[in-house]
């Protein structure tokens, strides 16, 4: 039965693939007609001879022959990073876990912070220095960029594993400590044996099935670097495809929809297997829990409706220093921007050649001098104009994105709890999860570029081109919101106060409100800061494709960006790389790792606040937790027989 549903699932895949592959059809040919390009994509698909690639020079090629090349070379990249990420994450875990605990806390907070630099911003500066001392030394440090047919691997592997690796550390050190707490541990501890013995030899055995399930988020993360990190280093890759097939003004659905399958089918396969193998399935038949026999809603007597508060000490979210820090530095940033624009006439200034004596003499970009401290693009705009200026796109439409994700997938996630059924839910939570196999950034170009790219097919007006983009990348995450934030109000559902509240005669939608809202209410927010976080990368990545928010508007025969949002200057960042002062350009990815620090700031702020709200306290004060527990288990409190799970069956408790 397993493997039925293993294989429906992969086949429920490839048709949302398929659907998706025809979405841009939609704004040339209209409803009626994107369902005609589906049924010819069918047609195609299941007629091999049909599985022919075109070339802008009208040349013909099979499709599996043509990308063959290019996605082995992307997925060579791709997993060897993966490995490298994921294996070096776990034995530096395994490493600190060992440490005294005052080294290994500058450690954390190091990761912390590595994590949250975008890989594309890494991979900028390691160029921008590379380029520094070649030109200052003549010293090649390494080399950064293919040229031709070359293929490099070393740099593109280490930059795209540093996600993995800071993630995976991250995640396999906190579960260490977690497990250490463990009953079974204390009591491996009081036989004798080594920190290392318990260690390698049960403690892994247990977290690591856990732990590496929690790779799958990470994959899906470090996937959406790939077009990116391969553009901008000039590999002979997927990107190597793309720069073409974006740009052709026509349908290529097959194209897509190979594209994709060839990322979704090898991640669903190690996953879909690794899930099968790893997670037990229960075998016992559970009663529906309580909470779905009530009624969805109800008139009741005033006070016949207990509301159950857990009286928890905890101090407000404006007093945490480092939510109050990072909000304020985005709000400063936000109002000056939006001031400077009302203020300064005009908000971009602009200069195109430098003059000497009445003749031009040069021509912008310009390095920084007395009238433009920053320099300027290549269209002579000034880089500290359109800074200031577009940090408030900049933030407006990441927060905005970032609201709608998490709110609509609160609201969508409440009838989903509520109305649908369970063994629905599970069919549509697999479906759902076959978006962790499908890089956010590829899809994202294959449906932005042909409706606001550089080069524009249809003739859509600035406010339809943000709707539509907006609209777009909801969707795109939607989904996964969903059914992230169902399983929180299921968890929360779950607790026994909730189950007190429907005895004593509480709805559904009472319980929503009275109960599950406020135990959610902060991890709510927290995940909007890290919604928050993701678009602005996912701008980068869309930035460097000419893909800007907004969309473009063309002057004469140039393009330009219709707002000044920051990552219309990615593009000009590249460029600037070979030029003799392009190191000053840095100022771009200064500005958005800026940004995402104050959002990693309030994230940290939030999570803080949350700890204590659950009475997770420090290092400190986990150790005098610890020594009360110790105490109380002394006095003949009876522990579970779950928290004994040693691998070794001779010594097992049951």
């Amino acid at each position: 039965m397993r493997i039925v549903s293993f294989f429906s699932y992969l086949v429920l895949g490839l048709v949302a693939i398929l659907l998706v592959s025809c979405i841009p059809s939609v704004f040339s040919a209209g409803f009626f007609g994107y369902w005609h390009n589906v049924f010819h994509l069918v047609e195609q698909v299941m007629d091999p001879s049909q599985w022919v690639y075109t070339t802008p020079f009208n040349r013909t090629y099979s499709i599996t022959s043509f990308f063959g090349d290019a996605i082995s070379y992307s997925m060579t990249i791709l997993i060897l990073a993966l490995v490298t990420g994921f294996g070096g994450g776990l034995l530096f875990a395994v490493l600190s876990f060992l440490l005294p605990k005052r080294v290994v806390e500058p450690l954390k907070r190091l990761g912390n912070f590595a994590e949250s630099i975008p890989d594309i911003l890494i991979a900028f500066g390691i160029q921008l220095l590379v380029v520094f001392l070649y030109k200052q030394f003549g010293f090649l440090l390494l080399q950064f960029s293919s040229v031709g047919s070359d293929e490099i691997y070393i740099l593109p592997i280490l930059i795209i594993a540093i996600l993995p690796f800071f993630s995976f550390y991250r995640i396999v050190l906190s579960m260490l400590e977690e497990e250490q707490q463990k009953d079974y541990v204390v009591l491996a501890q009081s036989k004798g044996l080594s920190k290392s013995y318990i260690l390698f030899v049960h403690m892994l055995r247990n977290i690591l099935p856990t732990a590496f399930l929690h790779t799958k988020v990470i994959t899906w993360a470090t996937m959406s670097t790939i077009p990116a990190i391969e553009y901008i280093m000039n590999l002979y890759g997927i990107t190597s495809i793309l720069k073409d097939l974006l740009l052709r003004d026509g349908s290529n659905a097959i194209e897509i929809f190979f594209i994709l399958v060839f990322f979704f089918i090898p991640f669903y396969i190690i996953y879909g297997v690794a899930d099968r193998v790893l997670v037990r399935e229960r075998t016992v038949k559970q009663e529906p829990p309580v909470w779905r026999k009530v009624p969805l809603v109800g008139k009741r007597k005033k006070g016949s409706v207990l509301s159950f508060k857990r009286n928890i000490k905890h101090s407000p979210v404006y007093r945490n220093w480092k939510f109050v820090t990072g909000s304020a530095l985005i709000l400063l940033l936000f109002l000056a921007s939006c001031l400077y624009t009302v203020w300064a006439d005009p908000s971009i200034q602009v200069t195109e050649y430098q003059y000497e004596d009445g003749r031009a003499v040069d021509k912008a970009p310009f390095p920084p001098n007395d009238d433009y401290w920053l320099g300027t693009d290549r269209s002579g705009r000034h880089l500290d104009d359109v800074l200031i200026t577009g940090a408030k796109f900049t933030i407006g439409f990441a927060i905005l994105l970032a609201a709608l994700r998490i709110g609509g997938g609160f609201l969508l996630a409440i009838p989903y709890v509520l109305l649908v059924p369970m063994k629905v839910r599970k069919i549509l939570d697999k479906f759902t999860d076959t978006l962790h196999y499908i890089p956010q950034s590829l899809l994202a170009l294959f449906l932005l570029t042909p409706i606001i790219g550089a080069s524009v097919y249809y003739d859509l007006t600035i406010t339809e081109k943000i709707f539509w983009q907006i609209l777009i990348l909801l969707l795109l995450v939607l989904p996964l919101t969903t059914s992230l934030l169902s399983k929180e109000i299921d968890h929360a559902l779950s607790t026994a106060f909730v189950t007190s509240g429907t005895i004593l005669g509480g709805s559904k939608l009472h319980l929503i409100r009275k109960h599950v809202w406020p135990q959610i209410r902060m991890r709510c927010f927290i995940l909007f800061g890290q919604q928050t976080a993701q678009v602005l990368v996912l701008f980068i990545h869309l930035g460097i494709f000419g893909v800007y928010f907004g969309g473009t508007v063309v002057k004469g025969d140039l393009v330009y960006p219709a707002t000044a949002e920051w990552s219309s200057q990615i593009p000009f960042l590249r460029y600037m790389l070979m030029q003799p002062d392009g190191y000053y350009s840095a100022v771009v990815i200064a500005a958005f790792l800026f940004l995402i620090f104050c959002v990693q700031l309030i994230v940290a702020g939030l999570k803080e606040v949350e700890h204590s709200r659950l009475g997770i306290k420090g290092t400190k004060d986990r150790r005098v937790q610890t020594a009360v527990s110790d105490k109380q288990a002394a006095a003949g409190l009876t522990a579970s027989l779950d928290a004994f799970r040693f691998h070794d069956k001779t010594i097992e408790l049951k």
